[in-house]
């Protein structure tokens, strides 16, 4: 029985390289995968590995298809012969042809969702060691897809293990030698995915070493980059917060990448990293008196305390912190202003917002005020301001003009507010607060308008005009690399287009000489 089944796999394996029987032999040796019997495993798996690179692309490749049809069919029965099997598959790894290599690839994730009986440490060892190993290029992408594919595919990839392996993967990439960055950088966003990055505290050396290949020139070694960075920021997303700050700032300046491929994902990367908490949403907020929260919630001022020892100190404060309604603290003022920033860009209809149409956002409120609610204590303040005393009825009665508007220019400019609240905090204010040992009435005080704001309300429309033009521009730009690429596809296509037709034009010359003779 198992002679006349070598002769059968034989004759097939023979018909394969025909192209006439080949879809013949293809559905045979399917057949005869599926209803192999157990006791007739070591004989068919003898036959298929004895193939060699001297025989043509659709036997090898026909071969390595076979794993995987007896992986599906047959399950844990393989488990006995799975190091066999594998051994076949990396060897398959250095074959020139990608079809065959794309092969093992599919036939290692069929075998690892099937075949579990063993632990995924079988299939760990040997793909591992051949990626460590191995020089050629085609068998180091090979190992790092097969690996990927079976930790995908793998009902429980043992990621504590996995972990382990993040050092070694580290020093692979920093490895002039090890030419198959791209694929490794995709077998570590594997890694992430499957939960492997929360052991040993991976992350702290994993997001650096991602972020270094964002700069790359290897577009390919950009975007697996990136998708690894979008993996790590929606597996780990409440372990990341202190890398949030820096890693945005760096991303911001990535996001136009000139390949639309890397842009779609660096752009994904960049809201997945967005929904990251900050380091202070952990933290609960300080305790506020009742006076306080009553005062911010009715008009959103900054109260000061009514107790005269704590107002000496509040004021010494108010030169270090932002005035911010609702007492926000630094953080949550961030927070606050960055939100609102997204829903004023949003609510415009831009697409795309880099810094330089941000920093252009500050430039468009017309006007602003702070009002300083002065209590009727001993221990009270009085404001010098710069100004003369000139311009203070003339403000007033601007203030009282301005009144009817107050709503609709906080909900306008609302970040560009805050924004300049936290100058008024600093010392670009201009008008700074002194005790005076005098009582002075209750009374409010409004701060004048800062200088560095634009009065004209034509300078806004203007600002307003510029970065929508940039806009328009960077939009063309983007198109305009869209269509070169296109260009270039083309061009491509017709080169091989034209030696092709080249080749056949010299057989037909051959055949028609041969003819002749």
């Amino acid at each position: 029985m198992a002679q006349n089944l070598k002769h059968r796999v034989f004759t097939c394996l023979t018909k394969l390289s025909d192209r006439d029987t080949h879809s013949i032999a293809v559905s045979e040796l399917e057949s005869i995968a599926r209803t192999l019997e157990p006791a007739h495993y070591p004989t068919f798996l003898s036959c298929i590995h004895s193939t060699d690179p001297s025989d043509k692309s659709p036997v090898r490749k026909q071969c390595v298809n076979l794993l995987a049809i007896l992986s599906e069919n047959h399950g844990n029965a393989l488990s006995p012969y799975l190091s066999k099997m594998l051994s076949s598959i990396t060897r398959r790894l250095r074959d020139p042809d990608s079809s065959v290599r794309s092969a093992c690839v599919n036939s290692v994730a069929a075998m690892s969702s099937h075949v579990t009986k063993p632990p995924f440490v079988s299939f760990l060892k040997p793909l591992a060691d051949a990626l460590f190993t191995e020089q050629d290029l085609n068998a180091q992408i090979g190992a790092a897809l097969c690996l990927a594919a079976a930790i995908d595919a793998a009902p429980d990839p043992d990621p504590a293990r996995l972990a382990k392996l993040f050092p070694r993967f580290e020093k692979l990439l920093k490895c002039e030698s090890f030419k198959a960055k791209a694929a490794l950088l995709a077998l570590m966003g594997t890694v992430v995915s499957a939960g492997a990055a929360s052991f040993n505290g991976a992350s702290k050396n994993l997001v650096p070493c991602l972020m270094e290949f964002l700069r790359r020139e290897d577009w390919t070694a950009r975007k697996a980059a990136a998708e690894a960075l979008l993996s790590l920021a929606v597996v780990e997303r409440d372990t990341l917060a202190e890398y949030k700050a820096g890693c945005l700032k760096v991303f911001e300046s990535r996001r136009y990448d000139k390949v639309k491929a890397v842009r779609e994902v660096m752009n994904q990367m960049l809201e997945a990293w967005k929904q990251i908490p900050d380091v202070s949403d952990e933290a609960s907020p300080p305790p506020r008196s009742d006076s306080s929260s009553k005062d911010n919630a009715s008009d959103g001022r900054h109260a000061l305390g009514s107790n005269p020892c704590a107002a000496g100190s509040e004021a010494r404060q108010l030169r270090k912190k932002p005035i911010l309604a609702g007492q926000l603290t630094p953080s949550d003022s961030s927070s606050a202003i960055s939100a609102r920033k997204r829903s004023i860009l949003e609510s415009n209809g831009n697409k795309t917002n880099p810094p330089i149409f941000r920093k252009l956002d500050h430039k468009k409120a017309l006007d602003w005020k702070v009002e300083i609610t002065v209590p009727n204590v001993s221990g009270s303040f009085e404001v010098d301001y710069k100004e003369t005393d000139e311009n203070v009825p003339e403000r007033r009665n601007v203030e009282t003009n301005r009144l009817s508007k107050a709503e609709t220019k906080r909900l306008l400019f609302s970040k560009n507010s805050d924004d300049k609240m936290h100058k008024f905090g600093g010392s670009k204010s201009e008008s700074r607060v002194v005790p005076c040992q005098e009582e002075i009435p209750e009374s409010t005080v409004v701060v004048s308008n800062v200088s560095d704001f634009p009065r004209n309300h034509k300078e806004c429309e203007d600002l307003a005009l510029i970065r929508n033009q940039l806009v328009q521009i960077e939009k063309q730009q983007s198109s305009l690399l869209d269509l070169l690429q296109a260009a270039s596809q083309l061009s491509n296509f017709l080169c091989a287009f034209r030696d092709s037709l080249g080749a056949h034009k010299m057989e037909c010359v051959l055949w028609r000489h041969v003819c002749m003779a």
